[in-house]
């Protein structure tokens, strides 16, 4: 997970510094897109269709080793029926796609100032600059046994955000 939370904060540093650059003005796209995403905050709808969340956001100790702490999770992972579906949570652009060891294809969108990331996908049906709606497939999970899991992040420029304020609340 650290070698999928360095790569990601690369890339969004990286998005962050062209935003600093001498000239850059954000577009009035990009500063609605922001607003509207933000006022949408705990109704954003959920990356599958159904799933349970079996790792939150956070620092969590080892399951076995109490007196060990895992990596920090920068995202939720959300458990999922094999081979779900996976969506856009809000309309954006594809910023882009990569394969991570672990994590088998990755999708990172852009809302103006936010970022969300999904990962463990196995198929990916959008591009690299390309506008998405909120609800559109952007791909489908990989299946791991009789399961699929989605490791979902969120973040605000260079600040990761717990997704469960993000997403609508479901009974689990």
């Amino acid at each position: 997970m650290e070698r999928l939370n360095r790569e990601i904060e690369r890339i969004l540093a990286k998005a962050a510094s062209e935003k600093k650059s001498p000239g850059y003005v954000a577009s009035d796209a990009d500063i609605a897109l922001s607003g509207n995403f933000e006022s949408n905050k705990g109704k954003l709808p959920w990356p599958v269709r159904s799933g349970v969340v079996v790792e939150e956001f956070g620092q969590h100790n080892h399951p076995v080793f109490k007196d060990i702490k895992l990596p920090f999770n920068n995202g939720i992972n959300i458990a999922s029926e094999a081979g779900s579906d996976v969506f856009a949570v809000f309309e954006g652009v594809v910023k882009q796609i990569l394969i991570m060891p672990g994590y088998n294809q990755c999708v990172l969108i852009q809302h103006g100032d936010y970022f969300t990331f999904y990962t463990k996908l196995d198929k990916v049906t959008v591009k690299s600059g390309e506008k998405v709606s909120t609800l559109q497939k952007i791909g489908s999970l990989a299946v791991n046994g009789k399961d699929s899991e989605i490791h979902f992040q969120l973040w605000k420029g260079t600040m990761k955000q717990n997704p469960l304020l993000w997403i609508t609340k479901r009974n689990q």
